[in-house]
């Protein structure tokens, strides 16, 4: 499963991004976090992909609909490594993306 993560503020709180590629089912996900406070290290879940399973999470543009939908505007980046992961059957690949430089690989197994 490839994993591209992105961290940023939104709404004036601290979000994770988390989407990617799922290679035995085939199919793209999306998680969206809202981070713990400073006193607290949960995470509260915003947004699960597995709870609209009408949608065709095989289409790379669905991902990029619901982000938008989200009001989260991530990198074009992002959007396209899971897309090149999808195309060439990638997994165990954690991609960090910035908003502000280029894309870090945490790891590309």
């Amino acid at each position: 499963m490839s994993r591209h993560i992105l961290r940023l503020v939104h709404e004036g709180r601290n979000r994770t991004v988390v989407a990617g590629y799922d290679r035995p089912l085939r199919t793209l996900f999306l998680h969206v976090l809202q981070d713990g406070e400073a006193d607290s290290r949960d995470e509260v879940l915003i947004y699960d992909s597995e709870l609209e399973p009408e949608l065709d999470w095989s289409d790379v543009n669905v991902v990029a609909d619901k982000l938008t939908a989200l009001g989260i505007e991530p990198p074009a980046g992002l959007i396209e490594g899971i897309f090149l992961d999808q195309c060439f059957n990638a997994g165990n690949r954690v991609v960090e993306h910035h908003l502000d430089r280029p894309p870090s690989v945490l790891h590309a197994g």
